[in-house]
């Protein structure tokens, strides 16, 4: 799939297998932090640099100060030139090391919104890369439409902007990158849209009455989009003292959301067939109220009170008040402690759904109807290995949501997991993979992307691959089923 991918490129340095000390300016200019502002200005127009690196007596560095810096912070503000630099310097030291990969790199720089990042090997100073320099590297950047979100001021700015989003995940798959690192980077992107639009709905809307956190579950919470998916989002806020309070953020939050899910459709995002979304006043309740939904599907569960947990214990904060968010996880992992029948009927669920393997191991396809003889990668294949990962995560009170995070986490913890983990981490990376290049292809052809794949079309080592992993899948399932058997401790 790697090499597949690496077909649609003429690229010869790779975003996904570069260091990104080969793309670090070499012989950094460094000055003292004590300098004044007007020195630092001088040695960076005279060296013809846009940032500056600033040490101590030591060598070590302490900041960073950019052109950005000078017109921001002393131009436009009439700061004295005279005053140290040190005043106006960014920090604290965001950095990466100098064998880490440039995708690496560029989720730093997304995530702490800059443009100048330092690069260290072993902790020494070797150099600085720019978002210029991941341009020149591959023709264009997610750094680039990050920067661009975050300028944008009203959401018709960002409806051209979000259009981009799918072409980053070309750009990835020219780069040869794997499933797993294509989905965080497009996470991050997305995260960076969806906070902006909520910046956006509270100066429509106003201040809040109460403090609140915007939460995302499903794909999305697992941070596992890649082509635009359904919007899956909630609000929790905090309880309300009095009922003119409850009444204030009811009327508030009714508006808001409402704004945010017209805003997100705007940019592309479908909404969702199930109406899990904050706009739906069940989805939108203070922390009491979540709290007693999760006791309930723990304590009582009934097929619909597994069906909300299998969506909505997925959930992670994407804006505001954390602590919210927080709190509903611990209760979450207090909760379940205990509660056997909620897993054993977890278990079943996860259970239920085989891979498309028939008795002489040969693909089930459709039998009829639009997409017959046809396999459906994401409800076939994809969603039991999620609902494996994510039982194994309940059982024992992992916090991760995302499929590989939580494999990588139960590995010591879980055994199961530490028995079949690396292989069910490799299975889902390919056919992760698989549907991201179906998808892709699709697109391509200007057809709407789906989740059937024809097998025809797959090679012999793709489906010789496929079966290998779907073979995996069944036998971890196999060995869950005698974990819960009836009689049986967990």
């Amino acid at each position: 799939m790697h090499d597949k991918s690496r077909l649609y490129s003429g690229t010869d340095k790779l975003l996904f297998t570069t260091p990104v000390g080969e793309l670090a300016t070499k012989g950094v200019v460094t000055a003292s932090h004590d300098i004044s502002i007007k020195e630092a200005a001088v040695i960076m127009s005279a060296k013809g640099i846009s940032s500056l690196i600033l040490v101590e007596s030591n060598g070590s560095p302490v900041g960073i100060v950019t052109d950005r810096d000078l017109r921001n912070k002393v131009v436009s503000k009439g700061q004295s030139i005279t005053d140290r630099v040190s005043s106006i310097m960014g920090g604290p030291i965001i950095k990466a090391e100098s064998h880490d990969y440039c995708f690496e790199a560029i989720l730093v720089m997304i995530h702490h919104n800059i443009h100048h990042l330092l690069i260290t090997d072993h902790g020494r100073l070797k150099g600085v890369v720019t978002n210029h320099d991941f341009m020149m590297l591959q023709g264009t950047s997610p750094i680039t439409i990050a920067k661009e979100i975050k300028s944008q001021s009203c959401v018709s700015g960002l409806i051209p902007i979000a259009k981009k989003i799918n072409g980053i995940i070309t750009l990835l798959l020219k780069e040869g990158a794997r499933a797993s690192n294509i989905t965080r980077i497009v996470t991050e992107i997305n995260d960076m849209l969806v906070k902006r639009i909520i910046e956006i709905a509270e100066r429509e809307c106003g201040e809040p009455p109460l403090s609140y956190c915007w939460i995302v579950y499903g794909s999305e919470g697992r941070k596992e989009q890649t082509f635009r998916t359904d919007q899956d989002n909630a609000l929790i806020y905090e309880n309300p003292k009095t009922k003119e309070e409850a009444d204030a953020a009811e009327e508030y939050f009714i508006n808001f959301t409402g704004f945010i899910k017209d805003s997100l459709t705007k940019c592309g995002f479908p909404l969702c067939s199930g109406d899990y979304m904050a706009s739906n006043p069940k989805w939108r309740q203070p922390i009491k109220v979540w709290k007693e939904y999760f006791t309930k599907w723990i304590v009582t569960p009934t097929p619909e009170a597994i069906l909300f947990s299998v969506i909505l214990f997925d959930f992670r904060p994407v804006y505001g008040n954390f602590t919210l968010a927080n709190s509903l996880k611990e209760h979450l992992i207090e909760t379940l402690k205990n509660h056997d029948i909620f897993l054993k009927q977890m278990a079943d669920m996860t259970v239920k759904v085989r891979p498309p393997l028939g008795f002489f191991k040969t693909f089930v396809v459709e039998k009829s109807g639009e997409h017959k003889d046809e396999l459906n990668l994401k409800f076939k294949c994809l969603a039991p290995l999620i609902n494996i990962a994510r039982l194994f995560a309940l059982e024992k009170g992992i916090r991760e949501t995302s499929t590989i995070e939580r494999l990588e986490a139960l590995k010591d913890k879980h055994s199961l997991a530490k028995e079949f983990g690396d292989e069910l981490e490799q299975a889902f990376e390919f056919i992760n993979l698989l549907r991201i290049h179906h998808q892709f292809n699709q697109i391509e052809a200007g057809l709407s992307s789906d989740n059937f794949i024809d097998l025809k079309k797959l090679s012999n080592l793709e489906k010789n691959t496929l079966r290998v992993s779907c073979h995996l899948i069944l036998k971890v399932q196999d060995s869950i089923s005698k974990e819960y058997s009836p009689g049986m401790v967990i």
